[in-house]
Order: structure tokens, then sequence, then C-alpha cells
């Protein structure tokens, strides 16, 4: 009977805390869901004033739309539809039989025929090392270099990146080509970005949101990049951007900006300087966005895409001839640069 004494209290609050974790684990159903969603939202994603969106407002648009009779493939769409207004392409729902994505509508061209540039300016005999398109043409009498990534999900390693770098080391000046990459891993932009540092520069600094107020971020942390690997080429460097630029393709572009050697030409990038975070809904769905905001070292967000130095668009009536006009101004300012 003693041991059954004190053997009590025990039970008790071990019956209170699974009382106490029962409640606090939230009804799987569409309206607790949809508050979730919305809840964890408004106090974490990092644009809403830069934006300029009413996340209020949107939830007065979209909660009606949710009842407890709805069934899963009703509640994805509302709760899809809602994420989308934060035009943001790091911003996915996922669920078992699908995953939302933000399509972002540009009024300008693609900007961007990887054909044409192989058909009329480097020949299909370049040397792919790695994941690194690289070769040399001549353009009155200069040679210029050009080196075209395709996506920051390919891994560079530091033997090819030095590789690239010494063959066009005689070049006047390099072409850098990062059109249509959509990002990936931004480890390869201190990687590749290295090799045409001068010295160390600070390149940008991110905040993360650590409060539930639209602009509660944390202390920025400031990212440097410094001279790598075997060897810095630090001629002219003509960076080629598009719309099609997102996420560390935007990353990458605003380091190199900090290099007094690169000029960005072509169109503003696509975006996407927030660093995503994932979450779950009691449901079990995943989703995600972002939760930080990235500054240039002159203050500038460039959330919505990084601008270039110089605008410059394809015309398409040039296109059709074999000019990518894009090209031509990189070969331009190349050839007007001073570098021996």
């Amino acid at each position: 009977m003693k041991k059954l004494i004190k053997l009590l209290p025990l039970v008790l609050m071990l019956a209170s805390c699974e009382k106490i974790l029962m409640e606090k684990e939230p009804a799987n159903e569409p309206v607790t869901n949809f508050e979730y969603l919305w809840k964890t939202a408004d106090e974490k994603y990092s644009f809403f004033e830069y934006k300029g969106i009413n996340w209020d407002e949107i939830y007065n648009s979209y909660r009606p739309q949710v009842n407890t009779g709805m069934d899963d493939y009703e509640l994805f769409d509302v709760l899809k539809n809602m994420l989308n207004e934060l035009k943001d392409g790091h911003v996915n729902l996922i669920a078992p039989f699908d995953i939302s994505r933000y399509s972002f509508e540009y009024n300008s061209p693609e900007n961007f025929d990887f054909r044409l540039i192989k058909d009329h300016y480097i020949g299909w005999d370049y040397r792919m090392t790695g994941a690194l398109v690289n070769t040399t043409f001549i353009r009155n009498n200069q040679y210029i270099g050009y080196i075209y990534y395709s996506s920051f999900s390919q891994f560079v390693e530091n033997a090819d990146i030095d590789f690239v770098i010494a063959s066009l080391w005689h070049s006047k000046g390099i072409i850098l080509d990062v059109r249509s990459n959509g990002g990936g891993d931004v480890s390869n932009i201190y990687k590749i970005g290295s090799r045409f540092a001068d010295q160390k520069r600070l390149v940008y600094s991110s905040a993360m949101k650590n409060g539930p107020g639209h602009e509660d971020f944390g202390e920025p942390k400031e990212v440097s990049m410094e001279p790598g690997g075997a060897y810095q080429y630090e001629g002219p460097v003509v960076l080629l951007t598009n719309r099609g630029c997102f996420s560390a393709t935007s990353f990458f572009t605003i380091a190199m900006k900090a290099f007094p050697n690169v000029i960005q030409v072509g169109d503003t990038t696509g975006g996407g300087l927030g660093a995503p975070a994932g979450f779950e809904l009691p449901n079990g769905w995943g989703y995600r966005f972002s939760v930080s905001r990235t500054l240039t070292p002159e203050g500038f967000n460039w959330e919505n895409g990084v601008p270039p130095d110089i605008t410059v668009w394809m015309n398409p009536v040039h296109e059709l001839a074999g000019i990518d006009d894009i090209m031509e101004k990189a070969i331009e300012v190349i050839l007007e640069s001073g570098a021996e």
C-alpha cells in the first residue's frame, strides 16, 4: 500500500504531462492548418515590409475559403494560393500529391540562347571542365575568354576552376556567363568568385528574423570574399545576367560586383536573396519561405533582383541574324578596357 501511495504522485504527474503534450499538439483539420500556416508566416517571413504585403488583408481574403468539410486537395489550393501572395521563388507547399511554387512573370525576354553562343561566338569545340564550359575566341585580334556556368547545383572542384583561370590567363578579358542559372549550392559562389578577387572585400551582409514583428531582425552577419585558389584573374571580367538568375546566382552577382574589375551586363537578376527555412503543418505537409534578408555593402536590398551596371536586352531581329546583343556589349567593354 505504501508503494502504491509513493507511485501515485508519479502516475498523476505523468498523466498531467501527457495531457499537456496532447493539448499542445494542434488538431489536424483544415481551419487549424490554415491558422498555423498564416501565423508562422506572419512571425517568420522576412519581406512583408519590403514588398508592401498586408498579411492581415491576405488573412481576411483566404480565411473564409477554409471550412471543416473541405478535402485535402481543396485545402492545398487555398494554402498554395495564399503563400503565392508572397511572390517569392523560395516559397513552397509540399504535400504527398503536389508541390506548389511561385511562377514569376516578367516583361523582359529570355535574353539567352546557348545554341546561338555556340554557333556564332565560341564554336562547338569548347572545353567542359567539370561543370564549367570554357574557351577563348578572337575579336579584333584579341583573345577573349568565355566561361558559362549553367547551375550552382553543379559542384565545382577547386582543380577545375584553377585550370580554367590558368587557361584563360592570356585573355584580354573574361566573359563570365551565368544567364538562366537558377541557383543551387552557395559554396560554389566562393569557390568561383575568389578566383576574381583582388583583395578581401565585404560582399554582403545577411540578417535572420528573430522576433514576431515584421521588421524584427537579428544583427547582420557580414560576409567577405578574398583571393583563393592557385590563380586570381584581375583583368576585366564581364558578368552576364538575365531574369533567369535566382537565389545563389543573385548572391554570386552581388558578391562579384564588390570587385572593381567586374562589370555586370544584361538584365536584372530574378532575385531570391532570402535564405529559406522549412516548417511542417499539423497534417504533416511541409512548407518553406524566406527567413532572412541580404543587403549589399552599400545597404541596398535587391531581393527582387540585382540590377546590372549596363542594361542590355537581346534584340529579336539581331538574334535571328546570329547576334547576341549582351555578348556584343561584353566584348565592347573588354576591348575598350585598358588591360594588357
